[in-house]
């Protein structure tokens, strides 16, 4: 089938789209859909780990105790974590209504979000 090839300069890793997620892998749905392999996808720029026992606002599970792949913080209030599973059903049910569902923000959130591959539904 067809690949997708990592955005990254000097890297010349391929994956295919169904397996990208699988793989930690990163395709941004917006601007030029770029993608990036498991190694060079991009990371949340904030400087905050979740405190202990810290739980996903959207399913009430406990995250990672780090930024990762699989765990998110929205970066205008730094408190609400989500799981990175969580967040994409949510943007899809949310649609244009989409914001952080702790401090409310939308033009920060939804940045970080569609950077960091989040697929953010049009209506």
């Amino acid at each position: 089938g067809a690949t997708i090839t990592c955005q990254k300069k000097g890297c010349d890793r391929s994956f295919q789209l169904p397996c990208a997620s699988e793989g930690e892998c990163v395709t941004q749905f917006f601007g030029l859909y770029r993608s990036f392999c498991w190694e060079h996808h991009p990371e949340q720029a904030v400087q905050v780990t979740p405190e202990q026992n810290r739980t996903c606002i959207i399913c009430l599970d406990l995250v990672e105790g780090r930024k990762s792949y699989h765990t998110m913080v929205c970066p205008a209030c730094q408190h609400a974590w989500f799981h990175q599973s969580c967040i994409q059903k949510q943007a899809i049910h949310a649609g244009v209504c989409f914001r952080c569902l702790h401090c409310q923000n939308k033009d920060l959130f939804v940045m970080e979000t569609l950077t960091m591959g989040i697929r953010i539904s049009k209506r």
